[in-house]
């Protein structure tokens, strides 16, 4: 099934370099039909073979049909401005600008901090026990010292507007004039924060703590692990139930990387985990392994019966439901320590001022998770790091280098072919209601009042047909979807 998506793309590719109009290739797939062909028989009848080469003529026609009435006219060629914005100076975006400013392309990069490296400022080691302070000051070096990069720290984007290739986007310093830049893609990195949370006795008494801030206690060492006594982890606080209804994914591998630490320093201190479920995936569950090992106790809760915290005579207790024992138990904590999940930092302000859209978790829409999972609906939008999902280091340096890889499809070109499948006008038909305005996803239509049309923007048009489904005159059409193309398709298929 992934095959005519994969090669059609390739094979008119290949063709336009040779010389041949996409427009006039079309890629028909009979592999299907020819492994999908299983005969009774080792010899088949005659009956079969002519089924199949009856089927096979069909998909052949069908193709043909397409073809017989395809205007040859040239595609209209996109002109590219060589540059990338990425927003967003955290290690996601670090990596994506240098992976397109080490191919010759000049980035700006913006960051709404005075300084670079976002969540990795105050992060201090990952799972591994790999020191992310070495990470952040190599990175930061190479990125400073690029001569492609130019940084604009304290700063943010007020507006952009423009389209694949070509886009115009102003950027606000703080005590400086705004500046407008030109550039063909951009990258969005903007990040994501814990999020925060009232639960649990939150914010009632300093020995109820996030994670977060548990990771910067033990950095700056306001906090002994030789004092400790016993620790409660609670996990999926305010998570996997509404209104956050989605698993932050890297919680769970946070827990274990702290419980692991203090059980290091302190092998003497009681860890508790209350956990929903334990999310360690890949080769993570190693660890987890080690911490049971370790003397960590693990202790699952339902939502509906969830821990509770309270505090007596300035000593917090968590009491929460042992499964194995069947009943409720106590235990004294000197710290309690919440995972609250991620939310992201991508602002509805941002969306707008790019034309891409949030999904229902508040994170960036991918065009397709599959096929295209760091590109967004709009054409040079591209996305990494928590702007796109929850996602760990490692993962976040993945995302930024196939956003620059993806980046740089369109960079390494001083020009590019629009789709040829864009949606055409008949301005005879049109009333211009604007229905087609709004059903557009990409931004491509606009209403010249000048001219009194609805104009279409052929380098944003992505020929999804969502203005011809809802044009009530049929005014919308989409070019190659012609009445009489599809009357010849259907009529190939039906022979």
């Amino acid at each position: 099934a992934c095959l005519p998506y994969i090669y059609a793309r390739k094979i008119k590719e290949l063709g336009r370099r040779v010389g041949l109009d996409p427009a006039l290739i079309d890629v028909v797939d009979i592999v299907h039909l020819a492994h999908g062909s299983r005969f009774k028989a080792e010899t088949p009848s005659t009956d079969e073979i002519s089924d199949v080469n009856k089927k096979l003529m069909a998909i052949l026609g069908i193709g043909l049909g397409r073809l017989k009435w395809v205007d040859p006219a040239p595609v209209t060629s996109v002109q590219i401005i060589q540059k990338a914005l990425i927003v967003g100076g955290g290690i996601a975006g670090m990596i994506s600008a240098l992976g397109i400013a080490d191919h010759g392309f000049q980035v700006d990069l913006v960051e709404k901090e005075e300084v670079l490296g976002g969540n990795l400022n105050w992060l201090q080691r990952t799972l591994e026990g790999n020191l992310t302070k070495t990470l952040l000051k190599e990175t930061m070096l190479k990125v400073e010292r690029h001569p492609l990069i130019r940084v604009h720290t304290g700063s943010s984007v007020a507006g952009s507007y423009g389209q694949v290739g070509r886009f115009y986007t102003t950027i606000e310093h703080k005590g400086k004039d705004a500046l407008t830049v030109e550039h063909g893609v951009t990258i969005l990195a903007t990040g994501g924060t814990e999020a925060t949370t009232t639960s649990y006795g939150y914010g009632t008494d300093k020995a109820i703590i996030t994670q977060k801030e548990l990771e910067q206690k033990l950095g700056d060492k306001t906090l002994k692990p030789n004092i400790l006594g016993s620790v409660v982890m609670i996990q999926c606080v305010d998570s996997r139930e509404e209104p956050r209804n989605y698993c932050s994914r890297i919680c769970c591998a946070g827990a274990l990387k702290h419980a692991l630490y203090l059980k290091e320093q302190n092998p003497e201190i009681a860890i508790y985990i209350l956990y929903r479920d334990i999310m360690t995936y890949g080769f993570t569950e190693t660890y987890y392994t080690q911490a049971r090992k370790a003397g960590v106790i693990f202790i699952p809760y339902h939502v509906s019966e969830k821990p509770q915290v309270i505090t007596i005579d300035g000593s917090v207790q968590v009491i929460a439901f042992e499964p194995i024992i069947g009943q409720k138990i106590r235990i004294d904590a000197d710290l309690v320590v919440l995972a609250t999940g991620i939310v992201s930092a991508l602002s509805k302000d941002l969306t707008e001022a790019f034309g891409i859209t949030m999904d229902q978790d508040g994170f960036f829409e991918e065009a397709e998770y599959k096929w295209r999972p760091v590109d967004s609906l709009k054409d040079g939008v591209f996305s990494c790091g928590l702007t796109h999902s929850p996602r760990n280091i490692t993962e976040s340096i993945a995302t930024a280098e196939a956003a620059s890889q993806r980046a740089l499809r369109i960079l390494s070109y001083e020009q590019m072919p629009a789709g040829k499948v864009v949606a055409e006008i008949r301005h005879s038909l049109c009333s211009l209601c604007e229905q087609c305005i709004d059903a557009c996803p990409y931004g491509a239509r606009i209403l010249d009042l000048d001219l009194e049309k609805v104009l279409v923007n052929v380098a944003m048009c992505q020929g999804c047909g969502s203005c011809a489904t809802v044009c009530p005159n049929s005014a919308a059409v989409l070019a190659g979807f012609s009445d009489r193309q599809m009357l010849d398709v259907i009529d190939f298929a039906l022979e």
